[in-house]
């Protein structure tokens, strides 16, 4: 039998594992749920011990026939979060997650003491609530005796290497998304962070995404099945890692992941400039760039609609039926236009005020229109994102679509009348767990046969006549935006 690379991917809401043949085929996946803990409005927190709990059942449910096939792991995660341990490599507090608001006065505080321009220009991200440097602003500042127990501050999939190897670290592409590396000199950003009274030193070591970190050791080979011995790639953020089995090694190829929030990204040849509005990073490989354009709220607000609005049904058989509803209503929703921010925004700029509007609701509307026009705002706001793309210099000629969202023919019709660009449907699920995996088999030195480009299940060809049409409602949707919270 085919040996096997294992990636974990750990996730917002559960964490997924899948088992990659060295044939490129997915021998197994596996899945367990963890909730968001939120102690207080507008905190978001998760408990890593449980993180690995979960991680482990994740591993013991593959029912791998012969776990000495396994030759290797890669790791993916969660962005933005801070996971804080102490000298013993133990949390000091729950980790403080990506969609945690609880830290506005400490923006205020970094916009204050920083220039925000600067900030982006060095770190590739805006100051933004959520973010592991802002998060660690809000710990020193609200837990003095919590951050004097602080050895080591690192990502969330960072976490489960530490469980795995023993080692704390991190990789550039998640290094990069925390506000406090900086993505040109490759090294942290010492100053910004004694601009803000942080210590640089609490940072863990970054290493290259594609490099071994360590390997299983005996403890972790028992709580988790895994064979001790077997090396751990260092792993990426979960946008990196789903690039990477999404083909996005091929410049001209733009994706688009639609699962609880959306984002948009792309390989790009050099660090965009910071006025573009676009979350910037490192890919995988040293010298290579990737650019993001983010909604906050996707398959979120699908649930917040059914569940807050429509009588709280958000189970799978009710969200496919409305997407098939929604799929049925003409472009353009009958004149319906919804901003799609629940949330706020994070690109083109950060705004935590930014809320959600519905426009131009009448008698001739019912809830297919209203999700139809959420789709809309959403693919029109990731497209304008791609088009940021190609005016700075990366032009995509194909869009491939993964998560959730992506077994609907409204989003992906959607999103290819929005942009002009055919969409081509992966025919993989668990594209960040699978490019842990193959990154578990290149830093290992072990060849995988999977092409990207030829695991496509159908692609979708844009509507040229629809296009002025959904043109017009990024004008309003920005012009709208633009405008701020009204009274």
């Amino acid at each position: 039998m085919t040996p096997i690379t294992i990636g974990i991917d750990l996730g917002t809401s559960s964490v997924k594992v899948v088992a990659l043949g060295l044939d490129g085929v997915v021998r197994g996946t596996s899945q367990v749920h963890y909730p968001v803990e939120r102690p207080r409005p507008s905190w978001a927190e998760q408990d890593p011990r449980r993180w690995w709990l979960a991680t482990c059942e994740a591993i013991a449910a593959l029912h791998v026939a012969d776990v000495g096939r396994v030759v290797a792991v890669g790791l993916s995660g969660q962005m933005h979060g801070l996971v804080a341990v102490d000298r013993a490599g133990e949390p000091v507090r729950p980790a403080i997650i990506w969609s945690d608001a609880r830290s506005q006065a400490q923006v205020d505080r970094w916009m204050h003491l920083l220039t925000p321009a600067r900030v982006t220009a060095a770190t590739g991200m805006p100051i933004a609530t959520g973010m592991l440097g802002v998060s660690l602003s809000w710990v020193r500042e609200n837990e003095p005796a919590v951050y004097a127990r602080i050895a080591h501050v690192f990502s969330p999939k960072d976490w489960i290497r530490s469980r795995l190897t023993g080692v704390i670290a991190t990789d550039p592409t998640d290094a990069a998304a925390g506000l406090l590396y900086d993505i040109r000199a490759g090294e942290p950003a010492r100053a910004l962070a004694a601009g803000v009274d942080l210590d640089a030193g609490l940072l863990a070591q970054v290493m290259p995404t594609l490099a071994v970190s360590g390997h299983v050791t005996p403890t972790a080979a028992e709580e988790s099945g895994l064979p001790a011995g077997i090396p751990v790639a260092v792993g990426g953020g979960d946008q990196a890692m789903a690039a990477r089995a999404l083909g996005l090694q091929d410049a001209a190829r733009a994706a688009v992941a639609l699962s609880s929030g959306g984002t948009a990204f792309q390989r790009t040849i050099e660090p965009l400039a910071s006025d573009r509005g676009l979350h910037v990073m490192p890919f995988v490989r040293p010298g290579e760039w990737m650019a993001m354009g983010v909604v906050l709220a996707a398959g979120l607000g699908i649930d917040w609609l059914l569940g807050r609005v429509a009588g709280g049904d958000t189970s799978p058989p009710r969200v496919a039926a409305i997407m098939d509803e929604a799929a049925a209503v003409v472009p353009g929703a009958r004149g319906l236009v919804v901003a799609p921010h629940l949330g706020g925004t994070r690109t083109p700029r950060v705004d935590a005020a930014a809320r959600a509007r519905i426009s131009g609701l009448g008698f001739e509307h019912d809830l297919s229109h209203i999700v139809r026009g959420f789709v809309e705002g959403v693919c029109v706001w990731l497209g304008d994102a791609i088009d940021e793309l190609a005016a700075a210099g990366s032009p995509a000629t194909e869009i491939v679509i993964s998560g959730g969202g992506a077994r609907f023919d409204v989003w992906r019709r959607t999103l290819a009348d929005v942009t002009g660009l055919p969409v081509h449907v992966s025919s993989d699920v668990e594209h960040s767990a699978i490019g842990a995996a193959l990154a578990g088999a290149e830093a290992a030195g072990i060849d995988v046969d999977f092409d990207a480009r030829a695991r496509v299940s159908g692609v979708i060809e844009p509507d040229p006549a629809v296009r002025p049409l959904y043109r017009e409602l990024s004008r309003r949707l920005r012009a709208d935006i633009d405008r701020g919270p009204q009274p």
